[in-house]
């Protein structure tokens, strides 16, 4: 039953809160949980997500994301002038670029020198300020060199013999793109209640074959076996086996019967966007992960 989308549920546990409890303990965990915690909010994350919906959820991208065809401001200080001018409620132009000014940048230039730097900021920023003014809009701004990218990354899967096969829909194969599973997991007397969201699983009930498959965006695709280790992605791919597994079971079906695959597919963020493929099904990796997770729970 899914009643709340998947990352608004604070209810269930995940992997990644798994990973917090882990790395920092049960007050960070208790913390992010009630929002007390900002957590991650880097740059690369964003664009991780701007890779994963280009790729998984092409239809739904661009209800998500807008190219302007206007300069955007690159400078924190620039971007704040524009938002405290086109939120102000002056009524005297001059007093308003001149607040606006003022609360942007902390300097002790004279009143003639603000009003014109702050004019000229106006002018330069004229359709984003318009933009902001009229907040109709609420997709994510991504460049011409974001969209380029995107393209690149698209072109290098499709190049990919193994990265295509496995992103490919089969007619007649069940597939899912960002699978959100509730699942429990019993652990002593208690029955964990739990949540995944995986971003891609491929269920061939004709050839008996479960494949999970993880897009992770990287630096390095090269060195990526850091990252493995620095995130412990075997960890993340034993929670998401067991959630397939609870699913199978909540689907009448004895998941024994079947072969299960686990990839990784790996995306430069910088460069050419290289691709590579990692086959991440090591059982000896994950039934030791099986048990840290049953033990962190």
């Amino acid at each position: 039953i899914i009643d709340k989308p998947y990352y608004e549920d604070n209810t269930r546990i995940s992997n990644s809160s798994i990973g917090w409890f882990l790395k920092k303990g049960p007050l960070y965990f208790r913390n992010m949980l009630d929002g007390k915690e900002e957590g991650l909010k880097l740059p690369q994350l964003e664009k991780g997500t701007m890779i994963h919906e280009y790729i998984l959820q092409p239809e739904d991208f661009w209800n998500d994301y807008i190219i302007l065809d206007y300069e955007v401001p690159k400078v924190k200080q620039q971007k704040d002038f524009c938002e405290t001018y086109a939120n102000s409620l002056e009524l005297i132009e001059d007093d308003k670029k001149i607040a606006a000014y003022k609360s942007a940048y902390s300097n002790s230039k004279s009143s003639e020198i603000v009003l014109k730097e702050a004019t000229e900021l106006c002018n330069r920023y004229a359709d984003y300020i318009k933009a902001l003014q009229s907040k109709k809009d609420n997709r994510k701004v991504i460049s011409f060199a974001d969209l380029n990218m995107l393209k690149n990354i698209k072109n290098n899967i499709d190049n990919h013999k193994k990265a295509k096969e496995l992103l490919e829909d089969i007619p007649g194969v069940e597939s899912h793109n960002e699978f959100h599973i509730n699942w429990e997991l019993p652990v002593d007397d208690w029955v964990a209640p739990c949540k995944s969201l995986l971003d891609r699983c491929i269920f061939d009930h004709i050839n008996k074959k479960i494949t999970l498959i993880d897009l992770k965006t990287t630096s390095d695709v090269y060195n990526f076996k850091h990252s493995v280790e620095e995130f412990d992605y075997y960890r993340q791919i034993t929670y998401y086996l067991l959630a397939i597994s609870w699913y199978m079971k909540d689907q009448g079906i004895d998941i024994s019967d079947y072969d299960c695959e686990a990839y990784i597919i790996a995306i430069q963020t910088n460069g050419n966007n290289e691709v590579r493929v990692f086959n991440m099904f090591n059982e000896l990796e994950l039934d030791s992960r099986k048990d840290l997770i049953v033990k962190t729970l």
